[in-house]
């Protein structure tokens, strides 16, 4: 993989209720890009992202995926993030390191427990995002009903940027209200708009005209003029408002069938902000000052871990989202939550369970980074001579608690391990010994 400029990179969540189709979208996006020969299935266990033997064994996600496409001149670093409400510590640390998420809704459940649960993350961390209406070739896919709960459901405007062309086993693609032409399948195929679905395209069409030219005095004095804008002044206006969390974006599609694909892929590139387009984050310094970090190069390094992983061939990964400067294997970093330095021993680019072995990685980037010893989920890496804290995450208290023992007390010390280390890699999950009992509950 060839490196990209900060302005370049997409850090974007896949997040949304349990089954709406995340692993199969990112498996209909590296197919698309031409990073798989063919889209693996949740039920044979062939997927990318869902790797682990629980994930394959269930057919369900339970770790956040690492998942690069490179895509127009982009890096889109995708998190597959699990839509169970008992892996919801994945999806917050997730949440917390993105710049932008893409909420899938089932278009026939439409929203549910999930999809409020990963609103309200969005919402905390103040993350531009758009909807995706999956899964349109389901039986009783119903796009307008889905799309009549969403505005129901979410706290801000939702501007459909494309139509359904069909539904249930009649779709076809999507009408793109951008360029205002069928995309047909995966979105290779444009002809003209069926001549039944013309006027609500129009209708359709030039609300989303309105929507973009309100955001922008420019845009709208030329809308004022001419009546109407190019597809690339209504990309700029839905962009600056997106960012801005004054609208979300509303796509359809369907992964399984890999129809929409494209138009999903572009909106991430034109629609998400890259790490320059957020503000810089926000830290304590050395004195418990607020100190700022801009996600440029040349600024000094900062960054946060937000995941660990268990390799049994390197050891322990820590995965780490770059806010500012570049991090070289052998560098030393700083971890002022436990007061200690750390040697970087290798970095290493993820994609799902694949490794390759990286020099550096840059401002904006995720990565991760072998031979850290003491560094746990949520903790601070920055550069020895320029001190700063970030923002940890805030996982919610557990509500199950459940005794557990060896079957041997020869095995207490191996469980006692294997428990350490859960706990080390997930921190919504605990462990303690009950004073009382003297049992070991989790």
């Amino acid at each position: 993989m060839k490196e990209y400029t900060t302005e370049s990179i997409r850090n974007i969540a896949l997040a949304s209720h349990s089954s709406a189709g995340k692993t199969l979208l990112t498996e209909a996006f590296l197919h698309f890009t031409g990073a798989t020969t063919r889209m693996g299935k949740v039920e044979d266990g062939t997927t990318v992202s869902d790797f682990d033997e629980e994930e394959v064994r269930r057919g369900i996600s339970i770790y956040t995926s690492v998942i690069p496409v490179e895509y127009k001149g982009t890096k889109i670093n995708f998190l597959d993030t699990p839509g169970y409400t008992d892996f919801v510590g994945e999806m917050i640390s997730a949440l917390r390191v993105a710049d932008g998420a893409v909420i899938l809704v089932d278009s026939v459940s439409g929203p549910e427990v999930g999809t409020e649960l990963a609103w309200d993350y969005c919402n905390t961390y103040k993350l531009p995002r758009f909807f995706v209406i999956n899964k349109m070739e389901r039986e009783n896919a119903n796009f307008q009903k889905a799309l009549a709960a969403m505005e129901n459901f979410a706290d801000i405007r939702l501007i459909p940027v494309q139509l359904p062309w069909g539904e249930k086993a009649a779709f076809q693609g999507v009408i793109d209200l951008l360029s205002m032409k069928a995309l047909k399948g995966d979105g290779k195929t444009v002809v003209d708009i069926p001549a039944d679905l013309k006027d609500a395209a129009e209708e359709a069409h030039m609300k989303l005209v309105e929507a973009a030219a309100e955001g922008d005095d420019s845009l709208l004095e030329k809308y004022l003029e001419s009546g109407e804008l190019t597809e690339a002044d209504i990309i700029q206006g839905l962009r600056t408002r997106t960012i801005a969390g004054e609208i979300q974006p509303m796509l359809c599609g369907t992964a399984f069938k890999n129809k929409g694909v494209q138009r999903m892929l572009d909106a991430v590139v034109e629609f998400l902000p890259s790490p320059v387009d957020i503000p810089p984050v926000k830290g304590l310094g050395e004195n418990e000052e607020q100190v700022e970090r801009k996600a440029a190069d040349d600024e000094k390094f900062s960054a946060l871990a937000f995941k660990l992983m268990s390799d049994k061939y390197v050891g322990q990964l820590t995965f780490i989202r770059v806010y500012s400067g570049v991090l070289k294997s052998g560098d030393t970093v700083y971890n002022p939550v436990k007061g200690k330095k750390e040697r970087i021993g290798r970095l290493v680019q993820m994609h799902a369970n694949d490794r390759q072995e990286i020099e550096e990685v840059r401002a904006g980037d995720i990565a991760a980074a072998i031979g850290l010893q003491s560094v746990t989920t949520g903790e601070t890496l920055c550069d020895p001579d320029a001190e700063v804290t970030l923002e940890r995450m805030e996982f919610p208290e557990p509500v199950i608690h459940v005794a557990v023992e060896p079957k041997t007390k020869g095995d207490q010390e191996k469980m006692g391990l294997a428990l350490g280390r859960l706990a080390q890699e997930d921190p919504s999950f605990r462990v303690r010994t009950d004073e009382e009992s003297g049992q070991t509950v989790i």
